[in-house]
């Protein structure tokens, strides 16, 4: 469901978009990875189990947070911290991007939104709870400076729902988390997160 122009109400003075399933349907997304590096396999799952470990946890701080990442990964996977994180930074986040640029396009709604956003004088950041978030805008053929702020969770120190990000988000652009308005695509993460920081969410 795309958002509705009206869900910008006067209030509004910053959007904060999911990027991965809300800037572009990714369905399919693990079938596509897995088809190109079936050998894989198993630190995908690795990765993904690692991931749901995590989620809403804060760790303070970037270096914290991968550092707690990699460990957990390391034993699922039956690798080293460091081996996890070799894997994760240059093949495992390279390759999701590369996945993106052959496979996946911008929803349609979402230029002519940031066009009605931009034309309120409405802040946008993305939010992403992966790395690569400037790569991926780029292979997707989005233009980053339609955004005033690109960042992912781990940057920020934990994954989402953790509502330490909207508070570091909103302090970082001046505005309260009741002026805020989080698009993402599922509820147990974006929007979890809007309501815990007391801001507004539309499910796309």
């Amino acid at each position: 469901m795309q958002p509705d122009p009206h869900i910008l109400t006067s209030e509004t003075r910053l959007v904060i978009f999911d990027l991965d399933g809300t800037l572009y349907a990714k369905s399919n997304m693990v079938w596509h990875m897995m088809f190109a590096a079936p050998s894989d396999w198993r630190m995908m799952w690795a990765e993904r189990k690692t991931r749901k470990q995590l989620r809403g946890k804060w760790l303070e701080n970037e270096i914290a947070f991968y550092q707690t990442y990699f460990q957990i990964m390391a034993t699922y996977c039956s690798r080293t911290p460091e081996q996890a994180r070799e894997w994760y930074w240059n093949k495992y986040m390279p390759l999701m991007v590369n996945v993106i640029r052959k496979y996946y396009k911008p929803l349609e709604w979402l230029l002519p939104f940031i066009a009605k956003c931009k034309q309120r004088r409405i802040r946008l950041v993305i939010l992403s709870d992966y790395g690569h978030a400037l790569e991926k805008l780029e292979a997707l053929g989005i233009n980053k400076s339609l955004f005033d702020w690109v960042v992912s969770a781990p940057e920020l120190g934990g994954l989402k729902p953790a509502s330490q990000l909207i508070t570091l988000i909103t302090n970082h652009m001046g505005v309260t988390p009741s002026q805020c308005l989080v698009i993402g695509d599922r509820e147990d993460t974006d929007g979890q997160l809007a309501q815990t920081a007391g801001a507004a969410f539309y499910l796309v």
